[in-house]
């Protein structure tokens, strides 16, 4: 457990462990290096896993600047160079794969082995005829505009709903758990970086991913749908779609053993099939 610091001075906090090809592992909004806690330990004892803190989440500086994902890809890639890594196995969760698409449109798949994608679109908002982002295709412009209001209005008003319809099978008692659990995130950053996800539009650089790609979706989410992740596989020219069964948005959660296979497999180990 480390600590990095970049180059507009700000400290990410970062995790460590094993020895071999690297594995980069990135987590998605409003969560923190632990959401892949199991698969470090499991891949840890093939190869050289790497788990951060995004700026504004976990242990890393509670920063009021460059959150923005052109941020957070720069900040990947300057953690990926202070570690001298190369070929690297980039996985990356929600938001986590909208960091790894925007690091790839700005440097390339140079540094890079393979591209894991979980669960995620390449464009959140719904509009001008796309309508497999968020919601199944159902979230718009203005409910992106709500929310973004209520997130810095009261941010419990926006995360309560949307923690029951991401998760569904939440009792109330969960929900107040993991509510409990939120309120340590500041409000400023996620709303920023909400902002940052609403705006952004990835899918002219899909056919540029130019490493093998896993496009993994819970056949449960109610986020994203089957048909987004095959949208992915017809534009990234090798990838393949990996459906997790009984699986929600929060997969990684859900299925920790197999988000390690799945790793291991984009990793190159022959012996392992996801």
């Amino acid at each position: 457990m480390a600590f990095f610091k970049t180059s507009d001075g700000v400290n990410l906090f970062y995790e460590e462990k094993g020895e071999g090809r690297p594995i980069v592992l990135v987590h998605g909004w409003s969560g923190d290096h632990t959401t892949f806690a199991e698969p470090i330990e499991s891949l840890s004892n093939e190869f050289r896993v790497v788990a951060y803190d995004l700026r504004g989440h976990g242990q890393s500086d509670r920063t009021g600047q460059g959150l923005t994902l052109r941020r957070f890809a720069q900040d990947l890639d300057e953690l990926m160079e202070h570690l001298g890594l190369d070929e690297v196995t980039l996985a990356g969760h929600s938001m986590g794969a909208s960091t790894g698409f925007e690091y790839i449109r700005n440097y390339s798949t140079d540094r890079l082995s393979s591209f894991t994608i979980f669960d995620m679109t390449p464009k959140l908002v719904n509009e001008d005829g796309w309508n497999l982002g968020l919601w199944h295709g159902e979230y718009t412009r203005p409910d992106a505009d709500r929310d973004l209001t209520q997130m810095y209005e009261e941010f419990e008003g926006f995360s309560r709903p949307f923690m029951k319809k991401t998760v569904p099978y939440l009792t109330e008692e969960e929900i107040e758990e993991m509510l409990k659990l939120s309120a340590g995130n500041s409000p400023h950053v996620l709303a920023a970086m909400w902002h940052a996800m609403v705006t952004a539009d990835y899918r002219d650089m899909l056919a540029g991913i130019k490493v093998p790609a896993q496009i993994v979706y819970g056949d449960k989410s109610t986020l994203y749908s089957k048909e987004t992740a095959e949208f992915l596989n017809e534009q990234i020219p090798h990838s393949t779609v990996i459906p997790f069964e009984n699986c929600t948005h929060m997969l990684t959660a859900e299925n920790p053993g197999r988000i390690a296979e799945v790793i291991r497999q984009a990793a190159g180990n022959p012996s392992s099939q996801a």
